[in-house]
């Protein structure tokens, strides 16, 4: 297994024409990574993190390092452990195993190898497949874009989501989301930001005023009629597919909407980006993995993504097998057929 401290250099590594038999492979692993590899580059400086990069026959895996709250899923216990994560680093759904094969068996056979050769706790983190012990992380949460405009989406909806819809709309009729320019994400914005990551259940990656100002994204505030800054909203087209990234408001207080209701300003913000999605073309709005009831009501299908946990320790190993399923998420049970059409739709995404 080959080991590489930059992405840069795991890239020119694949690049050179003697890598045998997994040379085509893992060429055009990194041409299908454009975007993400370009991400990582800039996480290399602004969110130095003790990434490393492998490759293992023909998949790449994508690791930090970070302090691992083993207890996060009992309130108010602690137990950090320094932890290799098999993912990127940053609080994004894209797995951090990078391969070309539709095989998932074979797939995790070749990861299951690599991690046998790592030392310490390595977890992998959001990863498409299933390993032993089927534990899932929070599911991510995707919109597929079949409609001309707008309209025609709020249309086709049955009638008790359109009119949940509707509300919300109204509620946040004076709201205006204007476009920030490339270096003008200011530190009001970013207090906005942290204020979501004080308040997540799973903390892993806290990003600096850097990464905003400097990832080429598309950066939206949201503003009342009287001009005060409510929230924002990052966005990333990447291919057919606009990722948003991260947003930032406050649940109580000043950055409510006129009206005092944050769960109307966070519903405008999620159609703000659907609408955007639609106009512009994308077949896919990857929504993220939190508020599952909200964005399943809004018509996303579900992708379930799961974990692993591996220590190079026998004896740890062991306890980690026997805890299987303590550190799995139970996810959102609720299914809904939000349009009219596709009475079809699961929570699971399927037909």
């Amino acid at each position: 297994m080959e080991k590489f401290l930059t992405i840069g250099a795991l890239v020119d590594w694949c690049g050179e024409a003697h890598q045998a038999s997994f040379s085509v492979t893992l060429k055009r692993i990194v041409e299908e990574n454009k975007g993400y590899i370009n991400l990582l580059e800039l996480l290399e400086e602004v969110n130095p993190c003790g990434q490393e990069y492998y490759v293992h026959k023909d998949i790449i895996l994508i690791t930090y390092k970070c302090e691992l709250n083993l207890l996060s899923f009992r309130k108010n216990l602690t137990l950090k452990v320094g932890t290799r994560m098999i993912g990127l680093p940053i609080s994004i759904s894209r797995s951090g195993i990078w391969a070309c094969t539709e095989d998932d068996g074979e797939l995790r056979k070749k990861v299951l190898e690599a991690l046998t050769k790592l030392k310490g706790l390595t977890v992998v983190l959001n990863s498409d497949i299933e390993f032993p012990g089927q534990n899932r992380t929070l599911s991510n949460f995707v919109f597929r874009n079949r409609f001309t405009g707008f309209d025609q989406y709020m249309q086709e909806m049955r009638s008790s989501y359109r009119r949940h819809l509707m509300i919300a709309l109204q509620k946040g009729d004076d709201l205006s989301f204007n476009k920030v320019s490339p270096g003008h994400f200011t530190g009001q914005h970013y207090q906005l930001y942290q204020s979501i990551m004080e308040r997540a259940d799973y903390p892993l990656e806290v990003l600096s005023p850097e990464f905003f100002n400097r990832y080429n994204s598309e950066v939206f505030e949201t503003r009342d009629s009287t001009g005060r800054l409510l929230a924002f909203i990052q966005m990333k087209g990447i291919g057919d597919t606009l990722h948003f990234m991260f947003c930032g408001f406050k649940r109580e207080g000043k950055t409510t909407d006129s009206k005092g209701d944050s769960a109307a300003l966070y519903q405008n913000m999620l159609l703000f980006i659907i609408r955007h999605g639609i106009e512009n073309g994308y077949k896919l709005i990857n929504m993220g993995q939190t508020s599952a009831e909200t964005k399943l009501k809004l018509g996303c299908v579900e992708e379930k993504k799961y974990l692993y946990a591996r220590h190079s320790n026998p004896v740890i190993d062991a306890v980690l097998r026997r805890l299987s399923g303590v550190f799995s998420d139970k996810g959102y049970s609720i299914g809904h057929k939000v349009f009219k059409i596709d009475e079809g739709f699961t929570r699971n995404g399927a037909y």
